[in-house]
């Protein structure tokens, strides 16, 4: 065989070699990413299964809420849950990030919020400021390298005297959609939790029939409503042309117009309730 050939027979040996090695690299890149999938989907659905698939009927209060993650999983979260015959709980959280840590530090959170002190047959609730400080304890004494950067809103709404008790940690000040008056942000101070030890300061609002709360995490800050300005105007100016309308129809309509000029670059999640 002529040195020729020889070289064209080794040429060719080692193009089909290199084929072959880019061939299982492929083949293992595309299991790789069938596994992070598999992996997205187990954290997706462990966290689309711990929110309450049905809010609670609560005696005169209408709860409704709109979440839509931008990616498989999202850093909103939220929960509802009677504290006792007279008070339910609720809160909206955002972890910010998304992903497999948002999804951890998502559960952390669910597992160690606590609004209850209970000895014995007796039963102490936690004001919401508390609730908030010892979650933010709790949050650092985990000791993270970064900080969590995690905000929440939290509320106790008693329905016998139709009194509404809130914190904030760093979360868009909550909407009051009154019946008969323009709405208004509820403003109360409030850093973000697991970053340093402080004290959460708890604002009250009573509310009367026909009044709406809601709660919306800060993708509601790059909405657009006509010609309004973007996020909190043009929140307000939405909420007012859709007053009339009840909770669970004015947060869709809330996620529908806020978002149609500008699209959505962030999850956007809506909870409220309504006094009937």
């Amino acid at each position: 065989m002529d040195p020729a050939t020889i070289e064209r027979t080794a040429y060719h040996g080692r193009q089909v070699e290199a084929t072959s090695e880019v061939t299982r690299a492929t083949e293992l890149l595309q299991q790789a990413y069938r596994q992070i999938n598999q992996h997205l989907d187990f954290a997706r659905r462990v966290n689309a299964g711990i929110p309450p698939r049905r809010l609670p009927e609560i005696p005169h209060i209408r709860f409704a809420v709109h979440h839509s993650p931008r990616e498989q999983i999202g850093g909103d979260f939220y929960d509802v849950f009677r504290l006792d015959e007279r008070n339910v709980g609720f809160y909206l959280s955002d972890a910010l990030g998304h992903g497999v840590p948002a999804c951890l530090l998502t559960n952390f959170v669910r597992n160690a919020i606590a609004t209850k002190d209970i000895d014995g047959q007796h039963y102490r609730l936690i004001p919401p400021g508390e609730v908030l400080g010892r979650l933010n304890r709790a949050l650092l004494q985990l000791g993270l390298a970064e900080s969590p950067f995690l905000t929440m809103a939290y509320a106790q709404f008693n329905h016998v005297d139709r009194s509404l008790s809130f914190v904030r940690a760093g979360f868009p000040f909550p909407l009051l959609v009154p019946r008969r008056s323009e709405p208004r942000l509820l403003t109360v101070e409030g850093s973000l939790l697991g970053v340093f030890d402080t004290e959460f300061p708890t604002a009250a609002q009573s509310l009367r029939m026909g009044d709406k709360v809601v709660f919306y995490s800060d993708g509601v800050n790059a909405a657009k409503f006509e010609q309004e300005a973007e996020g909190v105007a043009s929140l307000l100016a939405c909420a007012s042309h859709h007053q009339a309308l009840p909770i669970k129809e004015l947060l869709e309509r809330l996620a529908q117009d806020l978002f149609q000029q500008v699209g959505r670059a962030d999850d956007v999640t809506f909870l409220g309730l309504e006094l009937i």
